[in-house]
Parts: structure tokens; sequence; C-alpha cells
């Protein structure tokens, strides 16, 4: 898996301006939104079911970790921490404003797994599920995501093929 991994990343790095220039084209294409959430999502499903995540976690190693509100209330519970020293201890804002943990990797990752499995964030839950939820208006997310996640890699690029 970690040579599939290094692979995926040298390919991803590769084809990172045709996959720009795809995000560009998708944008101004007229498809619409279900649609394009539907074979986002279809391709997102069929990548998930041949990949091992705990054998990657690059998500965990690279990408933001978006806070909710619930999200720091559990986590803050699970840790024994009020919600002011969980924030003081672990939380941040990024570029956009978001609450979300102010480090990567994340942590709560051990050797490839979350030690708060059970109480993980949301985002975290959906991943990456959640880019196939309005993917018209978050290309430029699911975008760099390619570069992160095998199965955005490989759902990118089976979109590639059938669009």
């Amino acid at each position: 898996m970690e040579a599939e991994i290094r692979r995926m990343k040298r390919l991803a790095a590769a084809n990172e301006e045709e996959v720009d220039a795809f995000i560009a084209w998708l944008k101004k294409r007229d498809l619409s939104a279900g649609r394009l959430d539907r074979r986002l999502k279809r391709a997102l499903n069929k990548a998930m079911g041949e990949l091992d995540c705990t054998r990657c976690a690059r998500c965990c190693k690279e990408a933001y970790v978006v806070l909710q509100d619930g999200d720091i209330g559990r986590l803050a519970d699970r840790l024994g921490l009020s919600r002011a020293d969980f924030r003081a201890r672990y939380v941040t804002r990024n570029e956009d404003g978001d609450d979300c943990l102010n480090r990567r990797p994340c942590p709560f990752l051990k050797k490839n797994l979350c030690t708060l499995y059970e109480d993980r964030p949301d985002c975290c839950r959906e991943y990456p599920q959640s880019l196939a939820s309005q993917a018209a208006d978050n290309l430029d997310n699911i975008g760099a995501n390619y570069l992160v996640c095998p199965a955005v890699f490989q759902a990118l690029e089976r979109l590639r093929d059938i669009v």
C-alpha cells in the first residue's frame, strides 16, 4: 500500500495542471449539481471500497480538521477537558475563518489510527464522501484533495474518463 500511495502522489503531482484544467472546465460546464454529485459519489464509493484508509491516513496528516461546536464538545468531554481548555490547547482558525485543529498531523493520530475514533469530528466521519455533496460549489476543494487522498485521486481520474 505504501508503494501505491507514493505512486499516486507522484501521478497526482504530475497530473496537477491537467486536473486544474479539468476543474476549471467543470466550473464552466452546465452540469446539474445533482448529476455531478451522483457521479462523484459513485466514483468515491468505488475508490473507497478499494482502499484501506488506515494504511494511508494522509487526510489526518495533511488536511485541515475543521471543527463544529458539537465536535469540540464531544472531544473535550472525551479528553476530560472543559471546552475552553480544549479550545486553548487544540483549536485555531484557518485562512477561511473555520475552527480547526491547530496542528497537522492530527494530534489524535497514532500509527495511522485515530485514538478518538468513536468521538472523531464530523468532517472526519464524512471524508471524503462529503466532497460529493454540492460538488459544483466545492470544485477547488476537490482539486486540492486530489493531491491528498488516494480515493479522491482515483475518483477524479474516473470522473475525467466519463465526463
